[in-house]
C-alpha cells in the first residue's frame, strides 16, 4: 500500500512535470496546510521559504486572489531577498492603483496591437531561423525560447543580440533555470544593471528631443495620468518585470500550444479549416496547459475558509492551475474542449485586480505564431516524447518538445 500523498509533496519533480492528477488528490482537504517553495525571483539553497496554506479549488482561489484587501501580495520573502520585487504583482492599494493607472495606458489594447506588424516579423524570422519542414524540431530549444525574448529585446529597445541575455534572465529568475544561487543571482544583478544603463540612456534622448527605440519603454518614460509619471526606478523595475514575466510564461504558453496541435490532430484540423476557432483553442489552451500554476498571498488578518481558520501573517498560495482543473467549475477537466461555455474564466491570467496586465501581448504573439503555422504547414506531428520541466512549479511548461512540421505541398 503507497503512503498517502501530502501536501509536502507538491515540489517534487514528478509532480511539478504534471500537477493535475496531485491537486485532485489534495483538492478536497483544501486548504491545507504546509506547502513550502519559492515565490520568483527568490533563491532556493538561499532563501528560506515559509510554510503556507495551500488553496486548490475553484471558488477558494477565486476568493482569494479577489480579496486583496484580507491578501497581501506583497512578499517579504522576495523584499528580503537580494532579487528586485516585482511591479503591480508584489504591491497592494494604494500603491498599486497608482502604478497599473499608468501601466494599463502604456498596455491599452490598442497599443498592443499596434505592436503586430512587428510582432508578425519577428515570428516568420524566427521560424525562418530554427524551423526546418519535414525534419525533426524541438520547438522548446529556440523558437519557443528566442520569439519572446526577441519580442522584449524590441519593446525595450535592446539590441537583437540581446535575446539570449533576455532569455537567461527569465529563465533564471522565474526559477525554471536548474542553476546555483550564485549564478542566479549574477543574472538578476546583470539584468538590472543593464536597464538601470539603458532606461537612463533612452530617458536623455528624449530629454534632448530624440525618437526612441522601444515602444513600450517610450510609453512607460512618457506617459502620465493625471500629472503623474513612473519614477526613474518605477520604469527600471517595470522593464525587469515585464521582460522576465512576459518572456518565460509566454515561452511556455507557445510550447504547450503547439504540443496541442501535435497531440490532438483534430484540434489542428479544426483550425487548419477554420482560423476563427483560434480565440477558443487558445482559451482552452490556458485553461488545459496554462503555465502560472501558484502565487504566493499573506493573510492581512484572520480569516475561515472553508475549514481552515487562517492567521493574520499565514502564507496562502493559490494554485491557479488547481483551479482550472476543478471539475466542479471545468466538467471532465482532462478533456480539451473547444466548447466550454465558461472558457473565459480560466484563472491563467490571474484574478481580481492583478489580473495580468501583458495579456493581449501575449495573445499576440500566440496569434501570429498559429496564423503563420496554418500558412506554412499542413500538418504538426509529433516527432518523440515530450519532456515536461521539473525545475519549478511556478509554471507548467515544456523542457524538450520535439515534433515535425509538414510541408503544404
Amino acid at each position: 500500500m503507497q503512503p498517502a500523498f501530502d501536501v509536502d509533496q507538491l515540489s517534487r519533480p514528478e509532480v511539478i512535470r504534471n500537477p493535475y492528477p496531485y491537486y485532485d488528490l489534495l483538492r478536497d482537504q483544501s486548504p491545507i496546510f504546509g506547502y513550502r517553495d519559492y515565490p520568483p525571483g527568490t533563491m532556493p539553497g538561499v532563501d528560506d521559504p515559509k510554510p503556507s496554506w495551500v488553496v486548490l479549488n475553484f471558488e477558494d482561489v477565486a476568493a482569494v486572489a479577489w480579496d486583496h484587501e484580507s491578501f497581501s501580495s506583497r512578499d517579504s520573502l522576495q523584499e528580503e531577498s537580494s532579487a528586485p520585487s516585482l511591479m503591480l504583482v508584489n504591491h497592494d492599494r494604494p500603491e498599486h492603483s497608482r502604478l497599473r493607472k499608468i501601466a494599463a495606458k502604456a498596455f491599452q489594447p490598442s497599443s498592443i496591437k499596434s505592436f503586430a506588424p512587428q510582432v508578425d516579423a519577428l515570428v516568420a524570422a524566427c521560424m525562418d531561423d530554427f524551423f526546418v519542414a519535414d525534419q525533426p524540431v524541438d520547438v522548446m530549444a529556440d523558437y519557443c525560447a528566442m520569439l519572446p525574448s526577441r519580442v522584449m529585446a524590441h519593446l525595450f529597445g535592446m539590441p537583437a543580440e540581446m535575446d539570449r541575455d533576455v532569455n537567461n534572465w527569465a529563465t533564471a529568475f522565474m526559477l525554471s533555470a536548474d542553476i546555483g544561487p550564485e549564478e542566479r543571482q549574477a543574472y538578476n544583478v546583470e539584468a538590472m544593471a543593464f536597464f538601470d544603463t539603458h532606461v537612463k540612456e533612452q530617458m536623455d534622448r528624449i530629454a534632448q528631443g530624440k525618437e526612441i527605440p522601444g515602444p513600450l519603454l517610450d510609453a512607460f518614460i512618457r506617459t502620465e495620468v493625471d500629472g503623474d509619471r513612473l519614477s526613474f526606478e518605477e520604469i527600471v523595475r517595470f522593464c525587469m518585470t515585464v521582460t522576465v514575466a512576459g518572456a518565460e510564461t509566454t515561452s511556455f504558453y507557445l510550447g504547450n500550444l503547439i504540443t496541442v496541435f501535435a497531440d490532438f490532430p483534430d484540434i489542428w484540423r479544426t483550425f487548419a479549416d477554420d482560423p476563427g476557432q483560434f480565440d477558443a483553442i487558445y482559451k482552452e489552451v490556458l485553461r488545459f496547459h496554462g503555465p502560472p500554476q501558484r502565487l504566493f498571498r499573506v493573510a492581512t488578518r484572520d480569516i475561515t475558509i472553508g475549514k481552515a481558520d487562517i492567521r493574520r501573517g499565514d502564507w496562502v498560495a493559490c494554485f491557479f492551475g488547481a483551479a482550472n482543473y476543478d471539475p466542479d467549475a471545468f466538467p471532465n477537466p482532462y478533456e480539451f474542449r473547444l466548447n466550454r461555455k465558461n472558457a473565459s474564466r480560466h484563472m491563467s491570467f490571474g484574478y481580481g485586480i492583478h489580473r495580468c496586465l501583458g495579456a493581449p501581448l501575449a495573445q499576440l504573439e500566440a496569434e501570429s505564431t498559429a496564423r503563420m503555422l496554418r500558412e506554412r504547414y499542413r500538418q504538426i506531428e509529433r516527432a518523440g516524447e515530450p519532456v515536461w520541466q521539473d525545475v519549478s512549479l511556478l509554471n507548467h511548461g515544456l523542457q524538450s518538445n520535439p515534433v515535425i512540421f509538414r510541408a503544404r505541398d
